[in-house]
């Protein structure tokens, strides 16, 4: 418990200092609306400045520009669509992305005003509250798929070596009995997506949480390498990379359908600033209802939407995730997400409410 927490207190303090580096970057670059940031050019995927980006956003001084942060990962699909399909332009909005930075600043970046808006897991975004970050999320991204719908859409997949198959793990209870006395090493990290769905599926299978230990990877391909060489002994993958990991003959063991959760196993969400949804409700308001239509869009043509990431990513894609089709936030898929964190210790019991780190303010009936 007492690491636990010494822990969370570097947490909170990593977060301040990523806060003071993100707000002297913005001073140094122009942080204002009309300034820094790179606008999304037509054609090839790329930005003006750089290899990424959509088509529709080059035009329109008049639309409102709203800023995130360059991502070349599985959480890019639903943005790529609402701007190529106009959906952005339709609601006065022109998407911006402002460069590439580490996961682990998007939120200082939201603070500080550099990016309007990024993404997260529910137990991300509330431990982040937690430590004193004024955001909220406003709309829901990825959800896992129900069980009929194809596998590839599932959040993530789990894979061992072919010398760890051999020794008789196929499945995700096997990892059990694997290595018996030994931790085993699993690569990301904890208090994220990574850590929560395969801990829901060891307790599903009764397989104790503290059989794996934990070493982090800030990518699915440097995990799907770490793999390879011997350096964990588990991954979990998300889509697009899935077929990375097939291709370095890596060995499939499960997937997040395992933790018995339904929609909620994947749950992913928008947010901002308090301050600019105060200052901001109608923009707000619109981009929920652009992307809520590009999910729609991109649930219903699998491939095209895959194409589109590819382009932009510069890699083949062949699958996506899978993506809430209305604007509600059912609170019964948060819940779990912070359950967890009170289960590990991270947060005391009732630290954090579902309603601490959502609004309903955007939801159409």
């Amino acid at each position: 418990m007492n690491r636990i927490k010494k822990k969370h207190k570097s947490y909170i303090l990593v977060f301040l200092s990523c806060i003071l580096i993100v707000v002297l970057a913005a001073c140094g670059n122009g942080s204002d609306h009309e300034s820094g940031s790179e606008t999304a050019s037509p054609d090839n995927g790329s930005t003006e400045s750089e290899s990424s980006g959509a088509e529709s956003s080059d035009s329109g001084d008049d639309l409102f520009p709203i800023k995130t942060s360059t991502r070349y990962d599985c959480t890019l699909a639903p943005y790529l669509v609402a701007d190529k399909l106009g959906y952005f332009a339709e609601e006065g909005l022109r998407l911006e992305f402002t460069g590439e930075i580490p996961s682990s600043e998007y939120v200082a970046g939201v603070v500080s005003g550099a990016n309007d808006f990024a993404d997260g897991h529910p137990n991300e975004i509330a431990l982040q509250i937690h430590g004193g970050a004024d955001i909220r999320a406003v709309g829901r991204s990825i959800i896992e798929p129900s069980e009929d719908k194809d596998p590839r859409l599932r959040h993530m997949w789990y894979y061992v070596t072919p010398e760890a198959a051999e020794a008789g793990v196929k499945t995700i209870a096997d990892l059990a009995a694997y290595k018996d006395g030994e931790k085993l090493k699993s690569a990301g990290y904890q208090d994220t997506c990574e850590s929560f769905i395969i801990n829901k599926a060891l307790d599903y299978y009764k397989v104790p949480r503290d059989k794996l230990e934990w070493i982090t990877f800030d990518s699915d391909l440097s995990k799907i390498e770490a793999l390879k060489l011997g350096q964990v002994d588990l991954i979990g993958v998300h889509p697009p990379f899935y077929d990375a990991a097939d291709e370095a003959g890596l060995v499939k063991i499960g997937d997040s359908s395992e933790a018995h959760l339904g929609e909620a196993t994947g749950v992913y969400l928008y947010y901002f600033s308090n301050k600019f949804i105060d200052e901001h409700p109608d923009e707000v308001a619109g981009f929920v209802r652009a992307l809520t239509k590009a999910q729609q869009y991109a649930n219903a043509n699998l491939e095209e939407t895959a194409k589109w990431t590819g382009e932009f990513i510069n890699q083949e894609v062949k699958g996506n995730h899978y993506y809430s089709e209305t604007t509600e936030i059912d609170e019964a898929t948060i819940l779990p997400w912070i359950e967890d964190l009170e289960t590990s210790g991270t947060l005391q019991p009732g630290a954090i409410k579902v309603t601490d780190i959502i609004t309903h303010q955007f939801e159409v009936a």
